[in-house]
């Protein structure tokens, strides 16, 4: 799924890319930023279960 800042890139690079025809500059960064988004919530939801298990540990303490 894409997130806004890799739509507004891709749109950016592509306006620039009429110019000097850098649709692997498009794709890399894309894909770059995709990855960033994955990643972050990856690690929320990490996180997230972190939280969960030790309100679990203190409920049944």
């Amino acid at each position: 799924m894409k997130t806004l800042n890799s739509i507004a890139i891709e749109y950016l690079l592509r306006n620039d890319s009429q110019k000097n025809n850098k649709s692997e500059d498009i794709t890399r960064e894309v894909i770059r930023i995709n990855t960033e988004q994955n990643i972050k919530s990856q690690k929320s939801l990490l996180f997230h279960m972190y939280d969960l298990e030790e309100e679990a540990e203190e409920f049944f303490v």
